[in-house]
């Protein structure tokens, strides 16, 4: 089979710590063992996916976050122009924090989202998935002091995410780490190389990014190889099995995940409103945001749809977008789908989220459709997050 995609700046170093050939798994294993990220391989797995999920939640797990695209956005201007696409402000931020960041269209619909660093008063960095954001940034910007470079080539970055993550930074020489807040940055030295951390993750566990100019790579191994040594665990490389999991026991809604993401059909589509996401659409702030009329309007209407988890206790063959129904008045009816579905393999259930049409979202006798038997398997909604780590947000942090 050939493709063409490629390795992450980051690839080989998780993968030595995971014992995975990535050069093998590309001409061996089939296309749905990875994604793509960027025009990069992100593997399904490095190893076995429960074991991914179980280092991660019981000690250390490292993700390569290199292909994660990266703007920033610099001059006198660039928290006006934030302020301007965003539905919650920045420009307040306090230096040397982040945020979280939605980006919605004139209509009112989702389109993104993202991480703000906030450096200085006019030194911002936008990361996000993967989208390009040009077009939509040219459309906004009239401001006369303001730069906006993609810098996603330009820095390596790892997530270093578990209950010991904070003992492996430690190990690093990171004095004071433990100290930094949840989203709260700082720079320290490795080796003669600045490390910018960030106390954040994807998630739902203790966890921090670290990203450094490609020269640090080796620094970075060696220091991972170190804290292991002195900590006495192996932190393996997780994938995006292990990953989604944990986003969606943390209630991490994902564009283009939980969304359709093409705008073909905005039934398809969602606002902030119909993905638990209405918290960071601040409607009453003094800036004039993309979307903010329509959000309006949308919120004293109502959500069309809302949002729950869902847990399946039964193996059987499913799949994102999974139709999920419900019987009213002796009718079979569709009252929803399930955008986001995993198969947890620890705890032996589907795991997953479901967009439920408003007027039926008071409903618990649910099922969905076995792909392959045709069977009705029942389903159980349950709150959003499935977890919440009391070691998360502490500080210090150990």
């Amino acid at each position: 089979m050939t493709t063409p995609l490629k390795k992450s700046i980051l690839c080989d170093l998780v993968s030595r710590h995971s014992n995975f050939d990535f050069n093998e798994h590309m001409a061996t294993k089939s296309i749905d063992e990875y994604d793509t990220w960027n025009g990069f391989c992100l593997p399904m797995h490095y190893s076995d996916p429960a074991k991914e999920y179980q280092m991660l939640r019981t000690s250390c797990a490292i993700f390569d976050a290199s292909p994660m695209k990266k703007y920033r956005i610099t001059g006198r201007d660039a928290g006006n122009f934030l302020d301007r696409i965003l539905t919650a402000p920045v420009s307040q931020l306090p230096i040397m924090r982040s945020a979280y960041g939605l980006i919605c269209d004139e209509s009112g619909y989702l389109i993104d989202d993202g991480i703000i660093n906030k450096y200085a008063h006019d030194d911002y960095l936008l990361l996000i998935s993967e989208l390009d954001l040009d077009d939509h940034f040219a459309k906004y910007n009239d401001f006369n002091d303001l730069k906006i470079i993609d810098e996603t080539s330009l820095s390596a970055g790892i997530a270093i995410q578990g209950p010991k993550s904070c003992k492996v930074l430690q190990q690093f020489g990171f004095v004071g780490v433990e100290q930094l807040a949840p989203f709260e940055l700082g720079y320290f030295d490795l080796s003669d190389h600045k490390i910018m951390v960030g106390r954040l993750g994807f998630t739902g566990d203790l966890g921090y990014e670290i990203w450094f100019t490609p020269k640090a790579i080796d620094s970075v191994e060696q220091a991972i190889t170190n804290a292991e040594n002195e900590l006495n665990i192996k932190m393996l490389g997780y994938g995006l099995t292990a990953l989604n999991i944990c986003r969606i026991e943390a209630g991490m809604i994902v564009p283009g995940w939980d969304t359709a993401g093409t705008f073909d059909d905005l039934k398809n589509e969602r606002t902030p409103f119909e993905l638990t996401l209405g918290w960071n659409v601040k409607l009453n702030s003094d800036h004039d945001f993309v979307g903010k009329k329509a959000l309006t309007q949308l919120k004293a209407a109502g959500p069309r749809f809302r949002m729950r988890g869902i847990k399946i206790a039964q193996s059987c063959e499913l799949e994102d977008s999974q139709a999920l129904f419900a019987t009213i008045d002796g009718q079979t009816i569709q009252i929803g789908t399930l955008p986001s579905l995993v198969w947890h393999e620890t705890q032996q259930y589907w795991l997953g989220f479901a967009s439920i049409i408003t007027d039926c979202a008071s409903i618990e006798d649910i099922f969905v459709v076995c792909n392959k038997t045709s069977s009705k398997i029942a389903c159980n909604f349950c709150s959003i997050p499935f977890i919440e780590l009391a070691h998360r947000n502490k500080v210090p942090a150990n």
